[in-house]
């Protein structure tokens, strides 16, 4: 607005002055000729004051252009940090900022040109006594940088084309006729391109706002998925910490079984931490495609392939999610493996692209709850295991006890007989029967059953005295049996 401001004083300072001093010398007498000579050269110095108000003008629009630089280096640094194709915007407005610099280039050759023409008539004003032929000569130079203000005019209105038309007639004005008119109009069409090259910065900024605002709602979205992912991750983690402590009070007759379990349970863990990395990775890829993204409406093509990596990705996440399971459950193994079509990206759209990575993270997350339902039923087999050992041990203990209490009776009742029968050979016989006891414990030993027969036999010595000879056969029989 300050340059049109200054173009209203250069017109103001022109109006109200001959329209072409030069055109009336022909219908005057010579002194009079010199007087309008003199007039005329009054009139050139106006012109040339003008001129450096111009120029001036064109300072101001210099400096401002410099301030649009400053902030467009500022945008560049802030535009670093966020990635790539923000450098492509800022360097589409570094080329908006540079047509801006050609167009203003351009006006100032137009200036020159019309710096030449004032030359012109300056050699016409020191040249009194050619004053008629030079008439002529004049007034075609005129035309000349008026034919070329008007082409310059039409040359910057076509580079800038591209933004919009005009393709019209120069602006006109009542007050100039002449070479001012067309200056007048150079200087209106040229203020008209500059509004718009400012409207075209404001609307690409505008729309730059308008896609950061969409990919902050799509990174909100892709948050609240991440989140729901992590505590569905942790809950498994919470599941089988439980079940490490129930595997922990295992007792030792089943150290092989829980070693067994151990081991399922680390490669349950590892498989769980390595899918823990694979969905922190798959989260800084999405944090890097929302990014990446923010130029989406104009850089669609260059971020395709960026897109087609991640669904990449997701299928290697996917099939690591598919080997866990197959790992864990055997019979998994059997079925067929998913269709990878389901990560194809699609050569449309970014919205087809988008549904298409929405549908293989919803896949990857329904593989990973399946995974987790698999360890889950792993860990209760492995527990369901664990108490059919713990029954068979307490079973086989109460076998011990009945196996000790038989034995005790039997040896108490041979060393009852044999003390009747034979009291004279007592040390022969102490000697046989602890012989017998230890190939006795030896077998039970071999047998798994770890019972001491000598204590057995001193307290057998102490009922010897108390026992009646005709204890019955019934469980000497009994003994027999087992």
């Amino acid at each position: 607005m300050e340059a049109s401001g200054d173009d209203d004083a250069v017109l103001s300072d022109v109006e109200g002055d001959d329209p072409s001093p030069a055109a009336l010398l022909g219908d005057l007498p010579p002194d009079a000729a010199a007087e309008k000579l003199r007039e005329t050269l009054q009139e050139l110095e106006r012109e040339r004051q003008a001129r450096q108000e111009v120029e001036k003008t064109k300072a101001e629009l210099q400096q401002s252009f410099g301030r649009l630089k400053v902030l467009a280096h500022e945008a560049i640094k802030r535009r670093d940090e966020i990635g790539k194709q923000r450098d492509e915007a800022l360097r589409e407005k570094e080329e908006a900022v540079k047509a801006r610099e050609r167009v203003a280039q351009e006006l100032a050759d137009a200036l020159k040109a019309k710096e030449e023409a004032l030359k012109q008539r300056d050699e016409m004003a020191r040249t009194t006594d050619e004053t008629a032929r030079a008439k002529d000569s004049s007034r075609a130079e005129i035309e000349t940088a008026a034919q070329m203000l008007v082409s310059g005019s039409e040359r910057i209105a076509t580079k800038v084309s591209t933004f919009k038309s005009f393709s019209g007639a120069l602006p006109r004005s009542s007050k100039y006729t002449g070479l001012p008119a067309i200056a007048y109009g150079v200087i209106k069409r040229v203020n008209e391109i500059v509004e718009e090259l400012l409207k075209q910065v404001e609307s690409a900024a505008k729309g730059r706002d308008d896609v950061r605002v969409q990919m902050e709602q799509r990174n909100y979205e892709i948050a609240i998925e991440v989140s729901q992912l992590e505590s569905t991750i942790n809950e498994l983690k919470e599941q089988l910490a439980k079940r490490t402590s129930e595997l922990e009070s295992w007792e030792k007759s089943a150290a092989a079984k829980d070693a067994r379990m151990a081991e399922v349970e680390r490669e349950a863990l590892e498989k769980l931490s390595s899918t823990e990395q694979e969905c922190q990775e798959l989260r800084r890829n999405l944090e890097e495609q929302t990014l990446k993204a923010l130029g989406l409406e104009s850089k669609i093509e260059a971020e395709r392939p960026l897109l087609f990596e991640q669904l990449n990705y997701i299928s290697k996440t996917h099939e690591q999610l598919y080997n866990i399971i197959r790992m864990v459950d055997v019979n998994v193994g059997d079925q067929p493996e998913p269709s990878e079509d389901l990560f194809l990206p699609q050569k449309l759209d970014l919205n087809d692209n988008l549904r298409t990575f929405l549908s293989g993270t919803i896949s990857a997350f329904e593989l990973a709850k399946t995974a987790a339902e698999k360890v889950s039923s792993e860990v209760q087999d492995r527990s369901y295991e664990k108490k059919e050992l713990q029954e068979r041990i307490s079973h086989l203990v109460m076998e011990k006890k009945h196996v000790g209490t038989l034995l005790r009776s039997a040896l108490s009742k041979r060393i009852t007989a044999e003390s009747v029968s034979s009291d004279g050979s007592s040390k022969e016989m102490q000697s046989r029967t602890n012989v017998v006891l230890k190939v006795a414990e030896n077998g039970l030993r071999n047998w798994g059953l770890d019972i001491r027969l000598d204590s057995l036999l001193e307290g057998a010595e102490s009922m010897a005295a108390d026992d009646k000879p005709s204890t019955g056969n019934k469980e000497e029989d009994e003994v027999f049996g087992l």
